[in-house]
């Protein structure tokens, strides 16, 4: 519980912490799970074939292309929170480690075969119960068109899935299990600093008590 209310203390003066500029774009996203493999029985049945994925990925507006000499080619970075993603799939919560954070946002226009490719890629992670680790929490979307993007900038707005061609949803470790799945909906939401105070303030009523135990 301690990490928690600690967890939300680092997002709240991250966001303060924003260039004057800057921007946390928020999008909300549910799915389903479409396969499973966990050979190991880590998840014990919690995650099922059409179980509900739901959550919430973060990045900032004005993160600087990695790639900026490529003209096709867009990779935005993030070391710092409120950044990654955090979501369930099926009764089992994921996120991003806001103590390590490596959370990357990639965009494609026109490359290769002329695909649009975006999405995002969590390269550090927290460990379930167990100590069971996450290795990768990622989502992407293919356009074989080519007319999903005229740009490799990072997007402000949430992705139209019916631009899209393939979806897919991943959180594996490589060769211990793998959950894969697709997203239904996509969506903005707006004013992300209102629901970091939200956050902050219903954490702080919830744990009153402990609260006071930290801040004397």
């Amino acid at each position: 519980m301690k990490r928690e209310i600690i967890t939300i203390i680092i997002c709240w003066l991250s966001f303060w912490a924003l260039p004057a500029h800057a921007e946390l774009i928020t999008i909300q996203i549910t799915g389903q799970v479409d396969s499973i493999y966990d050979p190991y029985g880590y998840f014990k049945g919690k995650i099922k074939v059409g179980d509900l994925v739901e959550g919430t990925y973060v990045y900032q507006s004005s993160t600087p292309d990695s790639d900026l000499s490529d003209p096709i080619k867009g990779t935005y970075y993030h070391y710092i929170p409120p950044a990654g993603i955090s979501l369930s799939a099926g009764s089992v919560q994921f996120a991003s480690d806001p103590f390590n954070l490596a959370f990357e946002v990639f965009t494609r226009n026109n490359i290769d075969s002329g695909d649009d490719i975006y999405g995002f890629i969590s390269h550090r992670n927290l460990s379930l119960s167990g100590n069971v680790y996450v290795e990768t929490i990622s989502w992407q979307l293919n356009d074989s068109t080519g007319t999903a993007f005229s740009t490799d900038a990072l997007p402000l707005t949430a992705p139209v899935l019916e631009n899209w061609d393939w979806n897919s949803l991943h959180i594996d470790t490589l060769r211990a299990f793998g959950i894969s799945g697709h997203v239904t909906a996509a969506t903005l939401i707006p004013e992300p600093g209102t629901f970091l105070i939200i956050g902050f303030g219903a954490l702080i009523l919830k744990h009153k008590t402990l609260i006071k135990k930290i801040y004397p």
